[in-house]
C-alpha cells in the first residue's frame, strides 16, 4: 500500500497580515523580532524593512536608554555625562566642556560652555549622535548665529521627527535658540534642510518687563511653540514657530522658589512638574484668551517614601526624575512608581535620552 501524499503546506501568509502579527510585539523584549526574522528570508526582510520600523515606532514611544548629565566640573564648566538605564545601551564617554540641552530621536543638543564664557567667540552649539558610532560618535557643529546683542543668559531646543528617525546621512533637523539681557528676549532658527543652505534665520526680539532671564533647565515643544522656564520660575518664554512671536506667561503662584519642569501632556498642551514640599505636584494648562494660560493641578504624588527630595530634575514620556542625596529616581506619573536609576547627588538638569537601538552586532535595528 503506497504511504499516503505528504499535506500540503498552508499557503504563505500575506505581507500585510505577517506585519500585523509583529507590531504586536512587547516593545520591552526587542529579541521577538530578533526570532521573527531567523524564521526565514522573506521574515527578515520585513522586520528589516523601513515600513515596518516606521510603523513600529509609530505604535509605542521609544524606549528610554539613560539620561544626559550635566556635571560641574573643576573648571567652572560642564561636562555632559551618559548616565544609562538601558543593559542594551553602551558606555558612552562624556562630553567635557558641552552642557546638553536637549535630546530627541537619538540626537542631543549641545551647548560649549567655555566658548559662550568668552566675549570675543560666538555661541557654539553641536548636534550630537552618541550612537552613530561607539567608537566615533558623530557631531554636527552649527555656525554661531548673528543675534542683536550678546545675551546673558540662553537655551535651545532640537527639533525633529521622534518617531521616523531618517536614513544616514538624511538626518533633518531645526534648531530654535532664544536669548535674553537687560533690553529683552530675542530667538532665531536654525534649519539644516537643504544642506547646501544650512543657516540661522534673522532674530525675532520682544521687550519684556524687569530682569528674568531664561533658565536652562531643558525646554519644551507643545504643539508649534516651543516653551522655556525663566529664573525666578514664574513665568515661562513662549516661542511661535509660525508667527516668529515672543510672549511671556504666568505661571501659578507657590510661596517659594522650586525648580520645574516642562512636558507636553497627553491632551496636547502643556504641562510642567514642580515640587512642593515633599509632593510633587504635576499640572497642565488651557488657553485662557487674551494670551494667557489657566493651569489646573491634576495630581499630586506623595514622595515621602523617598530621602528627602533635593530638586527636581526633568521630565518627559511621562517620568519625572527628582534628586536626593542618595541619587536619583524616576517617578511614573501614571503609576505613582518609584524606581532608582542613579547613585550619588550632584546630578543637575538632567536631559532623558530615548530612541530605538540595537547593538550593531545584532540582525536588525528598530
Amino acid at each position: 500500500m503506497p504511504p499516503p501524499p505528504r499535506p500540503r503546506a498552508p499557503p504563505a501568509l500575506p505581507d500585510e497580515l505577517v506585519e500585523a502579527i509583529l507590531l504586536r510585539s512587547p516593545p520591552d523584549d526587542p529579541a521577538r523580532l530578533v526570532h521573527a526574522a531567523l524564521v526565514c528570508r522573506r521574515w527578515c526582510r520585513l522586520v528589516s524593512g523601513r515600513s515596518f520600523r516606521r510603523r513600529f515606532r509609530a505604535r509605542r514611544p521609544a524606549p528610554m536608554l539613560g539620561f544626559i548629565s550635566n556635571d560641574a566640573v573643576g573648571d567652572g564648566g560642564f561636562s555632559a555625562r551618559f548616565v544609562r538605564t538601558a543593559a542594551s545601551c553602551p558606555p558612552l564617554a562624556a562630553r567635557r566642556g558641552w552642557h546638553a540641552l536637549d535630546a530627541r530621536a537619538g540626537r542631543v543638543l549641545l551647548h560649549h560652555r567655555a566658548a559662550a564664557a568668552a566675549a570675543t567667540q560666538g555661541i557654539r552649539l553641536a548636534v550630537w549622535d552618541p550612537l552613530a558610532s561607539v567608537q566615533h560618535q558623530h557631531m554636527v557643529d552649527l555656525p554661531s548665529p548673528v543675534l542683536p546683542r550678546r545675551p546673558r543668559s540662553l537655551n535651545a531646543v532640537l527639533l525633529c521627527d521622534d518617531d521616523d528617525p531618517p536614513a544616514e546621512g538624511a538626518f533633518v533637523f531645526r534648531v530654535v535658540l532664544v536669548g535674553t539681557d537687560a533690553e529683552g528676549a530675542f530667538a532665531c532658527v536654525y534649519s539644516s534642510s537643504p544642506p547646501e543652505a544650512a543657516a540661522w534665520s534673522e532674530p525675532s526680539q520682544q521687550q519684556h518687563p524687569g530682569d528674568d532671564h531664561v533658565d536652562v533647565v531643558r525646554g519644551a515643544l507643545v504643539g508649534d511653540a516651543v516653551y522655556f522656564v525663566c529664573q525666578r520660575r514664574t513665568r515661562v518664554l513662549r516661542y511661535d514657530l509660525a508667527t516668529r512671536a515672543i510672549t511671556l506667561l504666568h505661571l501659578p503662584p507657590v510661596s517659594h522658589n522650586q525648580r520645574i519642569a516642562l512636558t507636553a501632556t497627553d491632551g496636547g498642551g502643556l504641562g510642567f512638574a514642580r515640587m512642593e514640599r515633599y509632593r510633587l505636584g504635576l499640572w497642565s494648562s488651557m488657553d485662557g484668551g487674551g494670551g494667557t494660560m489657566e493651569w489646573t493641578r491634576d495630581r499630586e504624588i506623595d514622595l515621602r517614601t523617598l530621602l528627602p527630595v533635593i530638586d527636581l530634575l526633568g521630565f518627559a514620556h511621562g517620568v519625572v526624575l527628582v534628586g536626593t542625596v542618595d541619587g536619583f529616581f524616576s517617578v511614573d506619573q501614571k503609576s505613582d512608581r518609584i524606581t532608582k536609576v542613579g547613585d550619588g547627588p550632584g546630578f543637575y538638569n538632567l536631559v532623558p535620552y530615548a530612541t530605538f537601538y540595537t547593538h550593531p552586532g545584532q540582525m536588525i535595528l528598530v
